[in-house]
């Protein structure tokens, strides 16, 4: 559908057709207006010569549309470099998502595997028993290791909570 709008440029008055929305053609119309009026401001001679003033003005107009093509040029080679970037960057993480889950399922299968060697050897563990006896002599001797009051007291062929009481008694006596 075609729209139809009265507009001003230079003080003169146009119709203007076109499939565009009526407030993009009064903008385009507010612009070529702008253009006019700064050109009369800069120059003495195009002050009295309106066709000069149309000329200047569409080469301005054109040096906008030619500068704001190089920049959009520009912004798609950036564009187009950056979308190839991302494209190399899928790939490359596509690629690692592939070695994780290969990755994933090795280790997934020695977990089991691991597991079921586990429980294999599990009842050979259980079956062994061992005498109380010498699970308590064994008992002994760690405690021995770890204590060395345990150990000094043994030679002495002394118990370390008598030992120890004695001299408890003896501190309370020094004390009276």
């Amino acid at each position: 559908m075609k729209n139809r709008i009265k507009i001003s440029v230079d003080g003169k008055s146009f119709t203007l057709v076109g499939e565009e929305t009526e407030l993009h053609m009064q903008a385009v119309a507010a612009y070529i207006h702008e253009k006019i009026v700064q050109i009369r401001k800069n120059a003495e001679a195009v002050k009295m010569d309106t066709s000069l003033a149309y000329v200047l003005t569409a080469l301005n107009v054109a040096d906008d549309y030619i500068k704001e093509k190089e920049k959009n040029a520009e912004l798609e080679g950036r564009n187009l470099g950056l979308c190839a970037r991302l494209e190399e960057l899928v790939s490359q993480l596509d690629e690692a998502n592939g070695k994780l889950e290969g990755t994933t399922a090795q280790t997934q299968e020695q977990i089991e595997t691991a597991l079921d060697t586990d429980e294999e050897n599990q009842p050979a563990i259980c079956l062994e028993e061992e005498k109380p006896e010498e699970s308590k002599q064994e008992m002994l001797n760690i405690s021995k290791e770890v204590n060395p009051q345990q150990q000094l007291a043994d030679s002495r062929g002394e118990q370390t909570t008598k030992n120890t009481s004695r001299k408890a008694k003896k501190g309370k006596k020094r004390k009276k």
